[in-house]
């Protein structure tokens, strides 16, 4: 099974799935309910239908039984039970979920340097100092999953990530802690963000 990480804590419940599966394969390991039909033959493409099986089952993994995801009109995801909070991503080949008893985000990016023509887009001047010179494209990837998770975390309709999502204190190496920083119409919160770097991917997380 691609399973190619999990970790399980008092806190928290992580796991990322490499997807190595064929469609059928997927179709295979998780029966769409009559209920989801509608939602899943809707999908334009097979990579798609491939995130959305992955996602269930994964999330089977984790628990040891099915749960029904629900969404909000945002798009947030949340457990029809109300079993746990939820957060979800994907990304090139990739799934990942998280569970707690209480609101969690998580993002995962591919490693790439395409973030870099973006920086201006959502790294604030005062932020430039953690685009560190021996690894920028590193350093933009934690900055961006980073505001992509406190934008999951708190679920603004609108959210400019260079004008209401902060990042701080960071250090780069394989992982770490810093912190994030919301701010929007007078509400303020700060939120201590884990990192992980491994090799096709960075993992930001609540």
């Amino acid at each position: 099974m691609p399973l190619y990480k999990k970790v399980v804590n008092k806190n928290a419940t992580m796991g990322i799935w490499k997807m190595t599966e064929t469609l059928p394969e997927l179709e295979a390991l998780y029966e769409v309910k009559d209920s989801e039909r509608e939602v899943y033959h809707g999908f334009r493409n097979d990579r798609r239908r491939k995130e959305w099986l992955t996602v269930r089952i994964l999330l089977r993994e984790l628990l040891g039984y099915e749960a029904e995801i629900c969404y909000r009109g945002s798009g947030k995801p949340y457990l029809k039970d109300s079993s746990y909070c939820i957060s979800i991503t994907h990304t090139m080949g990739y799934v990942g979920i998280r569970l707690a008893s209480h609101p969690v985000a998580l993002d995962m990016e591919y490693y790439s340097d395409r973030v870099l023509r973006l920086i201006p887009r959502f790294v604030s001047k005062r932020e430039m100092q953690y685009i560190f010179p021996e690894d920028e494209i590193t350093s933009a990837l934690i900055i961006w999953s980073a505001k992509e998770t406190l934008f999951k975390l708190f679920d603004f309709s609108e959210m400019l990530f260079d004008e209401n999502l902060f990042i701080s204190d960071l250090k780069l190496g394989k992982s770490g802690h810093f912190k994030g920083t919301v701010a929007k119409d007078g509400f303020k919160a700060d939120v201590r963000l884990a990192y992980e770097v491994h090799e096709e991917l960075i993992l930001v997380y609540c």
